[in-house]
């Protein structure tokens, strides 16, 4: 498993609020291998979207260390 570090970790609620709407469209109680592949496509995307703009949000507000 892949350890997160301080910043990574505060984004994760992000990404969960994310993909809560998805979830719900699918179904939460729907088995990974039953989704189509744009459906699997969906989700990475939005992962990984919601990762990105949040880390980004978290640097703009920390402060350069040097």
């Amino acid at each position: 498993m892949v350890e997160f570090d301080e910043e990574e970790t505060q984004a994760l609620p992000a990404v969960m609020r994310a993909l809560a709407p998805e979830m719900e469209r699918m179904g939460w109680d729907r088995p990974l291998g039953q989704l189509s592949q744009n459906d699997m496509h969906r989700l990475i995307v939005i992962t990984i979207e919601a990762f990105r703009i949040e880390m980004a949000e978290i640097a703009s507000q920390s402060e350069v260390p040097f």
